[in-house]
C-alpha cells in the first residue's frame, strides 16, 4: 500500500487480514518463544548453576556429595582411632586406607560425569553376567578374601573390590534397559518367559551374594529390584505377591548362621542382658545420650573406645550423634535430604525412560542404604552391617556412591 512502511519481518495490513485465527495464534506462540525462554528451559535453570564450574550439571547435587565425603573422611579418622592402633599399632590406619579409595572414588565420579549413559545401556548386561562369574570365581578360588567369616570381598593389590556392591548397581542398569526395551513384560499376568528370564538373572548375583554370606546386601539388591519393577509398571499386587513369598526363604537364611540368627533374635526380643546385637544396640544408643545436642566434641568420643563394635563402618552413625551431638545428626540427615530432592528432581525431568529408571535405581540404593544404616544406629532395626553412603569407611561403598552421583549430575546435563 502506497505510503505505509511495512517493516521486515512483519506481514502487511492486507495480509494480516487474511490470516486465520489458526495462523494468528501460531505466529503469537512463535513470537513468545523467541522472547522468552519455555518452560522447560525455566525449569532446567532452576534446577542447576547457569555459572558452575562443572558447566550446566546440577552443581548442588555434586557439592553436596563432596561434603559428605570430606565429612566421611574426617568422622572416619576420628571413629577409628583406637580400633586402628590395636589392630596396627597406627591411629591413621583405617583412615589412610580410605584416602587411597578416594582417590578411586573421585575418578569413578569422573567416570559417571562424562561417560555417555548410552553406553550403560548397551554394555550393563554383559558386565552383569562378568561380575556374576566373578562372584562364582570369589566363593571358590583362592581370589576370594575371607573375613569375619564371610568371603565378600575380591582382593585386587592394595584394594579389596566387594563385589556385591558392584552388582547392584549392575542390576540396576540392566533391569532399566530391560524395562525400556521391552516394558509390556511386567504388564502380563500370569509372566511370560521373558519375563522369567529376566528375574533368573537378576536372581543369580543375589543368591551369590547369599552364598558369600551377606543377607542384608542380597536384601537390600532384591528392594531396589523391587523399586524400579514397580517403577516400570508393575502392579503393587503383584510385587507384595513376590514378596510374600520370598518371606519363609529370607527367614531360613536369616536363621542358617548363628551370628544373623543372634541379630535377628535380639531385635525381636529387645533382649536386657547387654549381649550380642543388643549390645551393640545399646551402646549405640549410649552415645547417641552421652551427645546431647551438641556433642562432646569431635575426637572426644568414648564409645569408640572398643566399647561399639565397628564404629567406623556400620555404627559411624552413632559417633557423629555423640560427638557431634543432635546437630551434627539433624546435619547429615538434611545433606542426605538435599541430595535425594536434587537428585528425584533430575529424575522426574528425564524424557528418556531409560534414563529415568536408571536415576530412580541409583539415588534409591543410596537413600535405601541410608535409611537402614541411620536406622539401626538408633535402635528401630536390627543390626545389618550395611555402610552409610560418602560416610562410612568402606571402599566399594564409596566408590559406588560417588559413581552414581557422577550418572546423576550427568543426566542433570540432558535435561531439555
Amino acid at each position: 500500500m502506497r505510503g505505509q512502511v511495512v517493516k521486515r519481518g512483519q506481514p502487511s495490513a492486507s495480509d494480516r487480514r487474511g490470516l486465520s485465527s489458526t495462523s494468528r495464534v501460531s505466529l503469537r506462540a512463535k513470537r513468545a518463544k523467541t522472547s522468552s525462554p519455555s518452560i522447560s528451559e525455566a525449569g532446567y535453570r532452576g534446577l542447576t548453576t547457569q555459572s558452575g564450574w562443572c558447566g550446566h550439571g546440577d552443581d548442588i547435587l555434586l557439592l553436596t556429595a563432596l561434603v559428605l565425603t570430606a565429612a566421611g573422611l574426617v568422622m572416619v579418622y576420628s571413629a577409628s582411632l583406637f580400633v586402628a592402633t590395636s589392630h596396627a599399632q597406627v591411629d591413621w590406619f583405617f583412615f589412610g586406607r580410605q584416602s587411597r579409595f578416594l582417590i578411586v572414588a573421585l575418578l569413578a565420579l569422573l567416570v559417571g560425569m562424562w561417560v555417555d549413559v548410552r553406553h550403560y545401556r548397551h554394555w550393563g548386561t554383559p558386565f552383569l553376567i562378568g561380575v556374576s562369574l566373578l562372584m562364582v570365581l570369589q566363593l571358590t578360588t583362592p581370589i576370594g578374601y575371607a573375613a569375619g567369616g564371610t568371603r565378600r570381598w575380591v582382593r585386587f593389590g592394595l584394594f579389596n573390590l566387594q563385589t556385591s556392591d558392584v552388582a547392584r548397581c549392575l542390576v540396576v542398569i540392566f533391569l532399566a534397559k530391560v524395562l525400556t526395551d521391552r516394558p509390556e513384560i511386567v504388564r502380563r499376568f500370569p509372566p511370560d518367559g521373558r519375563l522369567i528370564k529376566v528375574l533368573a538373572l537378576v536372581a543369580v548375583p543375589l543368591v551369590l551374594t547369599c552364598l558369600q554370606p551377606d543377607l542384608s546386601g542380597a536384601l537390600m539388591m532384591a528392594l531396589i529390584a523391587g523399586l524400579l519393577f514397580f517403577i516400570g509398571g508393575l502392579r503393587l499386587r503383584y510385587l507384595a505377591g513376590f514378596g510374600l513369598a520370598a518371606v519363609p526363604t529370607v527367614a531360613l537364611l536369616a536363621f542358617r548362621t548363628p551370628y544373623q540368627r543372634e541379630r535377628v533374635l535380639g531385635f525381636i526380643g529387645r533382649l536386657s542382658d547387654g549381649t550380642g546385637d543388643n549390645y551393640q544396640s545399646l551402646q549405640s544408643l549410649i552415645g547417641f545420650g552421652r551427645g546431647g545436642i551438641l556433642g562432646v566434641g569431635l575426637g572426644q568420643g568414648k564409645q569408640k573406645m572398643l566399647f561399639l563394635p565397628e564404629p567406623h563402618t556400620d555404627f559411624i552413625f552413632s559417633i557423629i550423634g555423640e560427638e557431634l551431638g543432635l546437630i551434627g545428626a539433624i546435619g547429615v540427615l538434611l545433606a542426605f535430604l538435599v541430595l535425594f530432592v536434587r537428585a528425584f528432581r533430575i529424575c522426574l525431568k528425564q524424557t528418556d525412560r531409560f534414563n529415568f529408571l536408571l536415576g530412580c535405581g541409583l539415588i534409591g540404593s543410596i537413600l535405601l542404604f541410608s535409611l537402614v544404616n541411620m536406622g539401626v544406629a538408633v535402635g528401630v532395626l536390627p543390626v545389618t552391617g550395611l555402610p552409610l553412603p560418602f560416610i562410612s569407611s568402606g571402599g566399594t561403598s564409596l566408590v559406588v556412591s560417588l559413581w552414581s552421583v557422577g550418572v546423576l549430575w550427568n543426566l542433570s546435563r540432558r535435561i531439555e
